[in-house]
């Protein structure tokens, strides 16, 4: 997942020091990892310095990622929310599942989706879930269930726009990675409107 998307919901304006300290981390982090971390760590912004501590991690030698990876994990509690807090957990997680750093994921996602129940408002619950499964269905679309079964669990596709984007682009994903596959999610989907579309979306009408 790219740290250059625009800004989530919650999220403060960053820094300029933010925006630059993140950017330099990540064009230091191939080569020099001792000046990646400091100008990861220079990032006034959690957000921000969560992103940059993950792009040194994703680089680093083997014996020095599981520490880059905690501190990231505790810059994460320093965001602003809870929202703050869960998104930006993504990155970290997507590299520790890059790196073969299973405990820390498993550990630190189990925390995220006990966190998420309390993300407010509901539009920004299901961004924040659906930027954790992005991350995890990239590394291997096994360690994203646990996040599925999250998703079903808090979010209704009919109570905001944001949760029936979520279906539609876990549907878009699963269906482009296994053809027929957006039928299986559809199926798991409470009946409403947003199952109703993505049936005809994807052509199944009576077919699920």
């Amino acid at each position: 997942m790219s740290s250059q998307q625009q800004r989530f919901p919650h999220t403060p304006t960053p820094s300029h020091a933010s925006v630059v300290g993140r950017h330099r981390a990540g064009q230091l982090a191939p080569t020099d990892t001792a000046k990646a971390l400091q100008a990861a760590r220079g990032c006034p912004d959690a957000w921000y310095r969560v992103q940059a501590l993950a792009s040194v991690a994703e680089h680093a030698e083997p014996r020095l990622v599981p520490s880059i990876l905690e501190e990231a994990a505790r810059e994460a509690q320093a965001c602003p929310d809870v929202y703050g807090t869960v998104a930006v957990m993504a990155w970290p997680l997507g590299v520790a599942f890059r790196r073969g750093q299973l405990n820390f994921a498993g550990r630190e996602l189990k925390k995220c989706l006990a966190l998420a129940s309390r993300v407010e408002p509901r539009a920004s619950q299901a961004y924040a879930l659906e930027i954790l499964w992005s991350a995890c269905f990239a590394a291997d679309p096994g360690h994203a269930e646990p996040v599925w079964d999250r998703i079903l669990e808090l979010c209704h596709p009919d109570h905001s726009w944001r949760a029936a984007r979520l279906y539609l682009h876990i549907a878009e994903v699963r269906n482009e990675r296994a053809p027929g596959d957006a039928a299986r999610v559809i199926r798991a989907m409470r009946p409403g409107k947003t199952r109703s579309w993505l049936e005809r979306r994807f052509g199944l009408v009576g077919k699920v």
